[in-house]
């Protein structure tokens, strides 16, 4: 059904182009509109969600949740780094400093004049590429355009050179990452589907399944999805007000993390999650078999101890922090004696296990998803919200 709506859809947008010769808003219209009317837009997809569930159009039984990455209008080449920036700066304060030196030395006529080293961009270059040569490095043409802007630009380009980067600065450490984007300094560096990493965003979107109705959406700037499950539930929850009885949802893997499955647990929400063994398996891949795999040894939540194969416990004996994370150590098991402990440990070690504090809600999502109920249910999310998802 949501495929024939898109269709008819994208059909009768063809009778408005003829009925307009063609003619459409430029893109700086739409993109300040956008700006401009952000709460409006906002209200009106609100406002949609709300009709549709008075109309009684929204069924709410399961709703599913996606990513995906959009590539953003921006060069990958056109980044700088910290310290490409840093050095801009330097010489732009540095023609400054000159600048000065020479108003108090010769008078300053109208402030914006150029030595005459400096008064082409023939000139300008040439002295680009003294300072290449004395430091022995090369710039990229981002860092040369925008020296060339600044130092042959008027006071009030001046002034945006220097305020476009203070805002790549702020993003690049907002970020983390090695570069940012000069045209587009809020994109990051992301891994796409067909495993390129562009300068992109992450837009989310909840469907209804019954009438593949959108409940609620964002854009990102994360490079994954695993903080995204929380704000799309709870975006979802202020737009519908209320999920009725047995109410299901639906996420694939990159939502799959301790804090997300213990958030749907403590909410009372029943999600369908994989892990990656089981979205491997989804995809056609076929898992290896490993008969000593943490998988393998189970789990007593009551007394936080880990059952081997051969019938032996692992109790937690020491914790430590990696990546800002507690990591807890199981071990303890008569290793010694049983007859698979090269396999298993290997030649002359103990068996260890490692866990964090979310091993229970894992177990049991894990389990959930290996039952046929589950699986019927996670096979809803292909109906919408991955359909849907790849139309961006």
């Amino acid at each position: 059904m949501l495929r024939s709506v898109f269709d008819k859809t994208f059909s009768k947008s063809f009778v408005y182009m003829y009925l307009t010769g063609n003619e459409k808003p430029d893109f700086r219209t739409i993109c300040n509109f956008k700006k401009e009317c952000k709460d409006l837009i906002e209200n009106t997809f609100k406002e949609t969600v709300t009709t549709a569930k008075a109309l009684g159009i929204l069924g709410l039984g399961h709703i599913s949740t996606d990513g995906t990455k959009m590539k953003a209008n921006a060069s990958n080449n056109y980044t700088l780094s910290k310290e490409e920036i840093e050095e801009i700066r330097r010489i732009i304060e540095r023609g400054i400093a000159i600048d000065d030196e020479e108003d108090k030395l010769y008078g300053d006529k109208r402030g914006d004049e150029l030595p005459p080293e400096l008064n082409t961009q023939e000139k300008l270059r040439e002295k680009i590429k003294e300072i290449e040569e004395a430091s022995g490095k090369k710039m990229k043409n981002a860092a040369k355009k925008i020296i060339e802007q600044h130092v042959l630009g008027d006071e009030l380009q001046k002034e945006q050179i220097i305020e476009k980067l203070d805002k790549a600065e702020g993003e690049l450490n907002k970020s983390g990452q090695s570069a940012v984007s000069i045209t587009d300094p809020e994109a990051r560096f992301m891994k796409n589907k067909k495993e390129r990493i562009e300068l992109s965003y992450n837009p989310q979107i909840t469907v209804d399944h019954d009438s593949g109705i959108i409940v609620a959406n964002d854009v990102t700037q994360d490079c994954t999805d695993h903080a995204q499950l929380e704000p799309q539930v709870n975006s979802t929850l202020e737009n519908v007000e209320k999920l009725p009885e047995g109410a299901k949802m639906s996420f694939d893997n990159g939502y799959f993390s301790g804090p997300n499955l213990r958030y749907l647990e403590t909410n009372g929400l029943d999600g369908y999650i994989p892990d990656r063994k089981q979205a491997g398996e989804m995809k056609g891949n076929k898992p290896k078999v490993n008969l000593f795999s943490k998988d393998s040894f189970d789990y007593d939540e009551e007394t936080d101890q880990f059952l081997c194969p051969s019938g032996e416990i692992l109790s937690r004996k020491g914790e430590y922090e990696y990546n800002g994370k507690q990591v807890y150590v199981y071990y303890g098991a008569n290793c010694g004696e049983c007859p698979f402990r090269s396999e298993c440990a290997g030649e002359g070690k103990i068996r260890t296990i490692t866990s964090d504090c979310y091993e229970a809600e894992r177990r049991r999502m894990a389990a959930k998803m290996r039952s046929e109920a589950g699986k019927e249910e996670y096979k809803k999310r292909k109906e919408t919200v991955e359909w849907l998802a790849k139309r961006f």
